[in-house]
């Protein structure tokens, strides 16, 4: 007989000759042994050809990491029915110990198999997902889900393990809960310090990535939040800095990245009395003008770059070559968000009494051209899930598709041009532009989808088309690329007098501080000051030199002014 979970088939006649009960046990272990190389070298062979086929590697994944766990899974679970099958004629003591203990094999077994799963299709599908995602939320929940869930996981099956080995969890459950209360005060820092990164992952003032300024003056670079520790990496001494979750989440701290990676900087002149005011604040912001990497009106900046002699030729070719094409996208989110604009009044004029189906025509005729403009990709959501590469090669390939003069294609023109700066870091900063503005371009096709459908669709919300047409068009100018706006550009400020001279005070926007692994901003800096010196002294203008004031006394008033041990001294 053998025996296959609750059920028994007679032995097949070639096999009559084993004798009960250990011949049964026998064929019912071959049984299983047989079915486990069939799934191992048969229907995991079928499978894996089949998986091939489609364009997604998630099925590879899973198979490969299910392979091994099935296979030792159902082996174990033949080693249990085996000996099962010998408990239905004889009563052997070690039978039952024997089939706990190969039941909580089997438990440990699919334990890891689901963490595998967790870590392999989850966690790292969940990252890529979240990198081609607008939304925070998954960037918010894969790190908990990261942190925790292995844990949670791991906790339910040793929980199951131990009552396949019968331990009573009740009792254990009342000794830990006898011990909570001492564990709470022995453990209360790293509880605290747990509680603080949860609250830190679901309530998170910041992005990995992102610079954040604490509260003595230290920039650093949020590298990982960890379940007791956060890790930042301090751009000045190159360092690693293990925070405790508790004093991180009590800091006051300033996000740099937000709401742009543009910073705002400043730096102090000081030059001779006499010198013309007027004059010396000129040369100050041609000078500004004429840095490609800060922000400011584009057209005169293109004016005043070749100018700036402390700069290679080269990097001044190529922040001309890059104004340009910036130029360039700035025109085109400008014509296009007054086409948007004016496809809102059309469509609020039709909402007046209700759109009919003529009226939708004409204003899906009225999009049609504005959606090329922008470089529009139909179906862009669905292409995306189907695409297994990169993000990166997915944005080009479908770029191949739009009009070259587009907004889309001028803004990849833009970064790729910006990714040959040669000041950035190669392997670091290109693929960071790249990265960034593919994600961007990619929300501007999914936006465009978006508003196409509720134009076509015009469900019981048609009342609020012209609405989603102009939140398509505040987004393109805020959030997709900002023109110049004009609070964020150069200027020079006369402060007043000191001792030794006039003082200026600089303030510019360095266009992104988180290229050349955070050295950009103090580059700019320092080159600002010596193309400043250079200026000045080219028009005979001085930098201020220390006063210093002697004045002569008369001997009593000098006495009087001596400490009374100098006197003492004297005497």
């Amino acid at each position: 007989m053998i025996h296959i979970w609750q059920w028994n088939f007679p032995l097949p006649p070639f096999l009559s000759f084993l004798p009960a009960p250990f011949g049964w046990a026998l064929a019912t272990l071959a049984v299983w042994l047989a079915i486990a190389v069939a799934l191992r070298f048969v229907v995991f062979r079928v499978i894996r050809i089949l998986v091939r086929r489609t364009e997604s590697d998630v099925e590879d994944v899973v198979l490969d990491v299910s392979r091994r766990p099935v296979v030792v899974i159902i082996l174990l679970l033949g080693l249990v029915d085996s000996l099962n099958a010998l408990a239905l004629e004889i009563d052997l003591p070690w039978v039952e110990t024997a089939g706990r203990w190969l039941m909580a094999s089997v438990i440990a077994v699919l334990t890891y198999w689901a963490w595998r799963l967790l870590k392999e299709v989850v966690i790292h599908y969940g990252e890529r997902i979240a990198q081609r995602s607008e939304t925070r939320v998954d960037d918010v929940l894969l790190p908990i889900v990261n942190q925790f869930a292995p844990i949670v996981l791991f906790i339910i099956g040793g929980s199951t393990i131990l009552q396949y080995l019968g331990i009573r969890l009740d009792a254990l459950l009342v000794a830990i809960g006898g011990a909570a209360f001492i564990l709470a005060f022995a453990l209360q820092d790293i509880l605290s310090n747990v509680f603080s990164g949860l609250s830190l992952l679901v309530d998170t003032p910041f992005r990995y990535g992102d610079l954040v300024k604490l509260e003595d003056g230290t920039v650093c670079q949020v590298v990982k939040i960890g379940v007791r520790v956060t890790q930042l990496f301090d751009i000045d001494t190159h360092a690693v800095i293990y925070m405790p979750n508790s004093k991180l989440a009590n800091e006051r701290l300033s996000n740099l990245m937000q709401p742009t990676p543009e910073l705002i900087s400043s730096v102090r002149m000081v030059v001779a009395r006499g010198s013309d005011v007027e004059r010396v604040r000129q040369i100050l912001i041609d000078v500004l003008d004429g840095h490609p990497d800060l922000l400011g009106e584009i057209p005169t900046k293109l004016q005043r770059i070749r100018d700036f002699a402390v700069l290679p030729e080269a990097k001044r070719a190529h922040g001309l070559e890059r104004l340009r094409a910036e130029q360039s996208v700035d025109q085109r989110v400008v014509e296009s968000v007054q086409a948007l604009r004016a496809l809102a009044e059309q469509i609020g004029r039709a909402e007046q009494n209700g759109i009919s189906k003529a009226e939708q025509q004409a204003i899906l005729q009225s999009f049609a051209p504005l959606a090329r403009q922008l470089g529009d990709v139909r179906g862009v959501q669905k292409r995306l899930d189907a695409h297994r590469g990169s993000l990166n090669t997915f944005v080009d390939g479908c770029l191949a598709e739009v009009d070259p003069d587009s907004l889309a294609a001028r803004t990849r023109k833009w970064a790729e041009i910006w990714t040959r700066d040669p000041d950035l870091v190669l392997g670091e900063d290109d693929d960071r532009l790249r990265q960034q503005w593919s994600a961007r371009i990619l929300s501007l096709w999914r936006r465009i989808d978006e508003t196409r459908r509720r134009i076509e669709r015009l469900d019981g919300l048609e009342q609020r088309l012209d609405d989603a047409v102009l939140r398509l068009g505040s987004w393109l100018s805020r959030d997709y690329k900002q023109p110049m706006p004009a609070w964020k550009g150069s200027g020079a400020a006369f402060k007043g007098f000191e001792d030794g001279g006039l003082v200026f005070s600089l303030f510019f926007f360095v266009d992104n501080i988180e290229l050349e692994h955070f050295w950009r901003q103090a580059r700019v800096e320092g080159q600002l000051r010596r193309e400043v010196a250079r200026r000045l002294r080219q028009e005979g203008i001085e930098f201020a030199s220390p006063r210093f004031e002697v004045a002569f006394l008369r001997g009593g008033e000098a006495r009087a002014g001596l400490p009374a041990a100098a006197l003492e001294m004297q005497t």
